[in-house]
This record gives C-alpha cells, structure tokens and sequence, in this order.
C-alpha cells in the first residue's frame, strides 16, 4: 500500500513545502488583488476598470456557486444521515454473521445483500461477534457532569456492553482532584463493561501537550490489557471521544458492521459526523450559531469522501 503519512519535518522538500504553502498563497493574493487593481487603477483607469469588475463577478459568481453547491450536499448528507439512523444495525450485524438472510426487509438497503454475497465468496479477516470496542475517553479538566452522560450514552448503546471496553484517559497536570474523578467513574461503571480503566497520561519531553499525546498513552496501555487478556489486536476497534461527545445509540453496532465488511480493515479509519447538539441550549446565541454552522458544515463534508479527516471522535 503507499504511504500516505504525513512526512515529518526533516523529510519535507522544497516541492513538498511549496504544494503546503499554495493553499495560503492563493487565498492571500484573492484578497490582496482587489487592493493592487485599485493601487493600478489610479495609473491605468481604462485598462484596470474593466478587469476590476470582471474580477469582482466572477468572484461573486464563484461564492452562488459554491452556496448552491453546498446546499445541494447540506440535504443529499442530512438525507443519508437520517436513513442510516434508521438502519437496523444489530439484525443487518446478525445476518452478516451467520450469512444467511429468512426475510428481506424493503427498509434495508440492497448493499447489505450484496455484502452477505461478496463475504460468503471472499471471507474477511474479522467476523462480528469477534469484535471488541475499546473506547477511550479523553479529559482533562471536564467536570463529571459532562463526562457522566458521555459514559451513560454509551451505555445506552444498541450493543453488548460485555463486548466493550471503556478507558478513560487523563492529564497527570490536572491534578489530584481530576484522577479522583476518573478513578470513582470506573469504579462506578466498571461492572457493566467487558473492561474499565483509568490511565494517567504524564508529559514526555519534547511532546505536544494536548489530546493526542494524552489518547496514545492510553492506547499503549490499552495494547498490554489486550496482549494479557488474550485478544487479537485486529479484533479490536479502538474509538477516541471527547469529553462531551455522545455517540448515537446504534454508533458501535453500525461500526462494528462496517468494520466486518471492510477486506483489509488493518488500513482503515472511520470518522462519524460530529453534529455540536449536546448542550447547544446552554450556551449563548452567538456559539449556537457557530455550533449550527459547523454541524451543517460536517455534514456537507461527510459526502466528500475524499477530504474526510479523522476529527473530535473517530475510530
């Protein structure tokens, strides 16, 4: 497969560096242009005049087009956003296992059929009831009442807890009351889980502190458990949520399923649509505004697959 790894920065060339650079050249001569037309235009009015007004209609023309275009994929993603909440996850799962289909139901899709066919001739590597979850919940200095409905959420899943593990990862530089926190919310949800820790994350030298250093010391400590209790590390789909994130109660069975039907799931990341819903009514106007706007935004960016990114909570 090719490499397809952000290269680091020793290894970046010149020509690698330019292809970074062109996005922000090109966005800062648009608005520089307007300005040097204008700066022209007191030396050559007759030539700059009639440029400046193409330029600026075309400018406008491109943003209608781009409006309408994302608009146009705004419904097309709300559309398929909502088809795939009504999904019967855990029977399409079940079919997928036992590869065998009694009663066609006209609310699933017809790619689930042909999944059932394609597996049955070319296996996969993971069946669904080998399939474990592994979620590791990211904190810092989040209060338990926005980790607790996380948890609960969770909880509420459309799937077997036994077959769920829940990490919750937090900062050593947040303090004794912040791993009091995360050690009294395993204790009191460890039961209903196949597995429940908290891992302390400490700073290493030269690491960026944040959210991605935090997550990967919790998924080294997550592989030992793995290796100790005997599971295959491919068996296991490791999703990272934010403290506030809420995933939608048929999240796991409709990854799970994903997961089984991909052929080579070892080069294979999943990001859901984050929709900023959970307290928007808590917050002020303004942020609900910004909130709205990112949500349709993702969603417009959920049918352009070619520019997903691994973002807030992915798997």
């Amino acid at each position: 497969m090719r490499n397809i790894e952000i290269p680091q920065p020793n290894e970046r060339g010149k020509r690698y560096r330019f292809f970074e650079m062109l996005p922000g050249l090109i966005t800062w001569s648009i608005l520089a242009l307007p300005f040097a037309l204008s700066y022209v235009y007191i030396r050559t009015p007759y030539l700059t005049a009639p440029l400046s007004a193409i330029f600026i209609s075309a400018y406008l023309l491109l943003w209608l087009a781009k409006a309408i275009g994302l608009d146009i994929r705004a419904l097309q993603g709300y559309r398929m956003l909502k088809q795939h909440k009504r999904l019967p996850w855990a029977k399409m799962l079940e079919e997928l296992e036992t590869g065998k289909v009694d009663q066609p139901e006209q609310q699933i899709p017809s790619w689930h059929y042909e999944n059932i066919v394609r597996i049955a001739e070319q296996p996969t590597p993971i069946k669904p009831d080998d399939i474990v979850h592994a979620l590791i919940i990211a904190t810092w200095n989040e209060s338990r009442e926005v980790l607790e409905p996380t948890i609960q959420s969770v909880l509420a899943s459309e799937y077997d807890m036994k077959k769920v593990m829940l990490i919750i990862a937090y900062e050593d530089r947040g303090g004794p009351e912040v791993e009091a926190r995360a050690k009294q919310l395993i204790k009191d949800y460890k039961d209903k889980f196949l597995f429940a820790a908290a891992y302390k994350h400490i700073d290493q030298p030269g690491e960026i502190i944040g959210k991605g250093g935090n997550v990967t010391w919790a998924g080294r400590e997550l592989q030992k458990e793995v290796e100790a209790r005997g599971i295959k590390p491919l068996n296991v789909i490791v999703t990272t949520l934010d403290a506030d994130n809420h995933p939608h109660k048929r999240y796991l069975a409709a990854l799970s399923y994903l997961y089984a039907v991909t052929p080579d799931p070892l080069y294979v990341s999943y990001q859901p649509v984050p929709i900023y819903t959970n307290n928007i009514w808590d917050a002020p106007a303004p942020m609900r505004v910004i909130a709205t706007g990112n949500s349709f935004w993702n969603i417009v960016l959920s049918m352009r697959t070619h520019m997903i990114r691994n973002f807030s909570a992915h798997a």
